[in-house]
């Protein structure tokens, strides 16, 4: 019998995490990608096979080529190991987040966050699909930072429009395969930070979206598992926007802006009173 492979990057928490979850519970066979947490990648590794899911571990740094053929060598290994699976899905999570503002970038910092969240997908993409069956689906998770202005998280903003564009200008190619490549974008996504229970915090991040409040990680992880499925199979080259409606401009303006790079920091620091600061707005989604 054949089954179907899935390749995650960031499984290790968050919407990665939940991801990796609801597409075990599809039936697939799961890779969770992590680089520094292996106890929480482990878990979801666990918590898969304890459904008799089947499940693997990767580790590789993909800010580096040879991260991404790390990941190119443990995909080969698992395919080979089990015949009967067929790489069917990746999923382009991991991202670095909350990145310098405006008047902060430099240099590094800009080719860190291109290196992560814009270079890897595309090599994991071009090294993972002569692997993969006709039919697959490639799915890049983005961020409703991509559609309003955030001058204090711009290279992360930035990063995730280029993105965009490469499901976009990669469709026909990679249609010629047999292979569908799409995009979701989430909003405000509860991923566990000590910061989505502070009332402040939330009520910054709910005047975001149309229909109000934050997403829960299920919500990017549903419209993962549609994308991958033969329900979408005549979907290729768009995006899926799952933000509540935070890309449509809807937003009041308070005069209040808060920066969230600030309210991570004093999270940090086991602080759990928040102000508004002085950055723009910045997002985090995953």
């Amino acid at each position: 019998m054949t089954s179907r492979l899935a390749v995650i990057t960031g499984a290790s928490g968050g919407i990665g995490r939940c991801i990796a979850l609801r597409l075990a519970e599809q039936g697939f066979a799961v890779i969770v990608y992590y680089v520094k947490n292996l106890l929480s990648a482990q878990r979801v590794v666990d918590e898969i096979r304890h459904e008799n899911g089947q499940a693997w571990l990767a580790k590789a740094d993909l800010g580096t080529e040879v991260g991404v053929e790390a990941l190119r060598q443990i995909v080969g290994d698992v395919l080979s190991g089990v015949p009967e699976l067929r790489l069917t899905a990746i999923v382009n999570n991991a991202s670095l987040m909350l990145g310098p503002q405006f008047g902060d970038v430099d240099a590094a910092a800009f080719d860190d966050y291109f290196q992560v969240n814009v270079r890897a997908p595309l090599l994991i993409t071009q090294t993972l699909i002569p692997m993969m069956s006709p039919g697959g689906s490639v799915v890049n998770i983005s961020s409703a930072a991509a559609h309003f202005a955030s001058p204090g998280d711009i290279v992360y903003a930035m990063s995730k429009s280029a993105l965009e564009a490469l499901s976009r200008h990669s469709a026909p190619a990679l249609a010629k395969v047999g292979v569908r490549i799409n995009t979701v974008i989430p909003g405000f996504t509860d991923n566990g930070h000590p910061a989505f229970e502070d009332p402040t915090v939330r009520a910054h991040m709910s005047s975001f979206a149309a229909l109000g409040g934050v997403a829960d990680p299920i919500h990017v992880a549903d419209a993962v598992a549609f994308l991958v499925s033969e329900n979408a199979a005549r979907i290729t080259g768009v995006s899926l926007d799952v933000s509540g409606g935070s890309t449509i401009g809807a937003r009041e303006s308070s005069g209040q802006m808060m920066s969230l790079r600030d309210v991570s920091a004093r999270f940090a620091a086991g602080v759990k009173r928040t102000t508004p600061g002085s950055d723009a707005d910045n997002e985090h989604s995953s």
